[in-house]
């Protein structure tokens, strides 16, 4: 082949006269990328025409590595036009190195990560200290403070190479190496420019080039002094590197930069209703510095309360960002798009559909509402900082969107997608609570209960789907599964709620039978929940459904009680009673057996007979013990002295969390949590600050005392109530 450009190779691209050199050659890609040293990837996207404006160092480099002559040469340039002439020249060597700025602002709340990093570049072996978290989280300002503390104690100098516009690897090293005022463009020669100065190198914003890992990893082999500070959005993932994820603001961090940002726009916070917006307002921002501070830009000209008034119905903010910010910074929608860019099409697809769950999902919701395989994109997007681990200390993983992310997403949801999921959703939540439910009433299941109150917000937004598309029996189905958890875990309000959605005239027998039973398990009117208990023992009746009969009774007489029908309530339990022994199996009907008992010993307790009380509550945990069963009596008492505190029975309501406590197991913290949580809220309607406080100090410490010092502290707690109340 004749190397001389003649007039047929006019027209000819870059990309074809490249490929046309290197063929002549008899070169593979290979070869000539280590001959030019630059990567393989680079060499195939120049000729595959996926990349048309290289580095004039990578054309320079190319041509010399192909030996070409002038008339080639010029010929390979001028397919570039001005980009050719550029590289024609050759580069200047009076390059002015960079050094990296200290923030312009003051930084809040990073003291631990910063000294966590300063340590890190000290004594990883490596060398390469990375920065990772999601956008907007502040990982360039917690590197220049480091690199500032860094720079006070090393003799070397201290270069910064922003890496934002830099989008293959090949031309990222070259940018590292202007940054040190250095005119090479390969490995070797940033190195030997570095040899002995001891340098910190600090390259933001790694994300489009992590590809240049490995060459990082040479430089610091061939420059043994060198330090490299990085941040991206992900890791490197080179062998040298250390990982440093750094994290979103603490509510007490976040409220200080966002009162320091409202102060600094002449608008401090003035008064408690304030501060609690603010405080609110952080938690939007899921304590991202950067949606901290352009909340506080809005903050600052409607007022933290009106801003808060419409944040729902913002999709965005109506003041951007500082002006002195990056354009991809100056909104959250900018800088999450940003991220979203380099994600790839599983990824982006997945993350929208993730923005209609609200709280905390599993693994298993990620089958819900997309593929099973989408657990690799899943992993994908916590790598890019846009979904994370959940601080949750359950058994089953789970993780969440940050808020700022959530809102954004879901706003690019295709309603054919949104509608996809929410049937899979509601297709799941009716499965999940016909098992929970049947786990919970039949074996007492404790995991179950705790499985409804992490799932909540999902079973929500199946229930939400069943009535809007007028699948009102299989919501009261729903409705039903899993209200009895709820009302454990304190949900009670939410379970009415969800009651309040349905209608009786909507519903077959069927499904009203359970819709009364659940709203009269969620009732806390005594004179309501006894007509509605009654009709629904009535209507189970009639649809001979002996359970539902049973669980009927028991409400009907706890609201008998609550009206002071002692004779009456006793009817209805040995109802309930009968039930169980003529027609129920105690294996698979625990709820019923228990709360019989329970039930006997609230009527006690309303009578005075508190020795008869605690007899028939360990009577319940006995029954619970010999079955088998996990079902906790103490949570159940818990909740009942909930109910006693809020109809102003402050003593009975203490005598309940002191036999709950009896009852505990000694090896089970979480109910001794619960407890003591309802304990500090008694202590305070009793006008005992000091004991609510010792209280509320318990409900947040890990472990809690021992069994006799937290039974001394009850058997106080039901005194000052017998004291305060008159009644002994």
């Amino acid at each position: 082949m004749n190397d001389s450009a003649g007039p047929t190779r006019k027209a000819i691209s870059f990309a074809d006269l490249l490929r046309d050199f290197r063929e002549a050659r008899s070169l593979s890609q290979q070869e000539l990328a280590a001959t030019a040293k630059v990567s393989v990837d680079a060499v195939s996207a120049l000729e595959r025409g996926r990349r048309t404006q290289p580095q004039p160092h990578t054309v320079r480099a190319l041509a010399t590595a192909l030996q070409l002559r002038d008339a080639d040469r010029i010929a390979l340039l001028s397919t570039l036009g001005r980009a050719g002439d550029a590289a024609l020249e050759m580069p200047s060597r009076k390059l002015t190195p960079r050094t990296p700025s200290p923030p312009s602002v003051e930084v809040v709340g990073r003291d631990d990560e910063v000294a966590e990093i300063v340590t890190a570049l000290r004594t990883t072996p490596g060398r390469l200290v990375t920065l990772t978290g999601p956008g907007g989280v502040g990982k360039t300002t917690v590197a220049l403070v480091a690199a500032d503390v860094m720079a006070a104690e090393r003799p070397g100098a201290v270069y910064f190479a922003d890496l934002t516009d830099v989008t293959e690897p090949d031309d990222a090293l070259v940018a590292v190496a202007h940054a040190a005022a250095c005119a090479a463009d390969t490995v070797t020669g940033l190195a030997e420019h570095l040899a002995g100065t001891s340098a910190l190198l600090v390259l933001d914003n790694l994300e489009r080039v992590t590809a240049c890992g490995p060459h990082l990893a040479e430089l610091l082999t061939s420059s043994p002094d060198t330090v490299i500070l990085a941040t991206s959005r992900v890791p490197l993932r080179v062998r040298r590197e250390r990982e440093v994820r750094i994290a979103p603001l603490g509510p007490g961090a976040a409220a200080r930069l966002f009162g320091e940002r409202l102060a600094a726009a002449g608008t401090p916070p003035s008064g408690r209703a304030d501060d609690s917006a603010v405080a609110h307002l952080c938690q939007q921002a899921d304590g991202l510095p950067l949606a901290i501070e352009l909340l506080a830009a809005a903050a600052a000209r409607l007022g933290p309360r009106a801003l808060l008034e419409r944040i729902d119905a913002l999709t965005e903010l109506p003041v951007a960002g500082p002006q002195d910010l990056p354009a991809r910074q100056r909104t959250m929608a900018a800088t999450i798009e940003w991220s979203c860019q380099m994600l790839g099409p599983a990824a982006q697809r997945l993350l929208p559909r993730l923005s209609m769950v609200p709280g905390t999902f599993s693994l298993d919701t990620v089958d819900v509402i997309a593929a099973p395989d989408a657990v690799g994109a899943l992993a994908e997007l916590i790598e890019h900082s846009l979904v994370a681990r959940a601080d949750d200390r359950g058994p089953v993983t789970r993780y969440r969107l940050l808020e700022p992310v959530r809102r954004h997403a879901v706003q690019t949801l295709e309603p054919a997608d949104r509608e996809h999921i929410r049937r899979g959703v509601a297709r799941w939540a009716l499965r999940t609570g016909r098992e929970h439910g049947a786990r919970i009433r039949g074996r007492g299941d404790m995991t179950a209960v705790e499985q409804v109150e992490t799932d909540r917000h999902m079973l929500r937004l199946g229930f939400d789907h069943l009535v809007d598309t007028g699948q009102y029996d299989a919501a009261a189905e729903l409705l039903w599964s899993v209200w009895l958890p709820l009302w454990m875990t304190g949900h009670t309000h939410e379970a009415l709620a969800w009651s309040n959605r349905l209608h009786e005239t909507d519903l077959s027998e069927y499904g009203r039978a359970r819709w009364l039973v659940a709203r009269a398990g969620s009732n806390r009117v005594a004179a309501d929940l006894f007509t509605t208990a009654e009709r629904a023992m009535h209507l189970a009746e009639r649809i001979d459904d002996a359970s539902l009969a049973a669980e009927a009774a028991i409400f009907a007489s706890a609201a008998a009680l609550r009206l002071e029908d002692f004779d009456g309530s006793q009817t209805l339990l040995a109802r309930a009673e009968a039930l169980m022994e003529e027609r129920l199996s105690e294996e698979r009907n625990v709820w019923t057996a228990v709360h019989v008992p329970i039930g006997y010993g609230d009527g006690a307790l309303l009578r005075g007979e508190r020795a008869a009380a605690a007899r028939h509550w360990r009577a319940a945990a006995d029954t619970a013990r010999r079955l088998g069963s996990e079902f906790s009596v103490p949570a159940v008492l818990a909740e009942c002295a909930q109910a006693a505190r809020s109809e102003g029975r402050l003593d009975d309501a203490a005598v309940m969390l002191a036999a709950a406590a009896e009852l505990s197991p000694q090896q089970d913290e979480r109910p001794r949590t619960h407890l003591a949580g309802v304990a500090a809220a008694v202590a305070a309607d009793l006008g005992d600050v000091a004991s609510a406080q010792w209280w509320e100090g318990v409900a947040g410490s890990e472990p809690a005392p021992d069994s006799d010092q937290l039974g001394e502290r009850f058997q106080a707690l039901v005194r000052r109530a017998e004291t305060v109340t008159g009644r002994d």
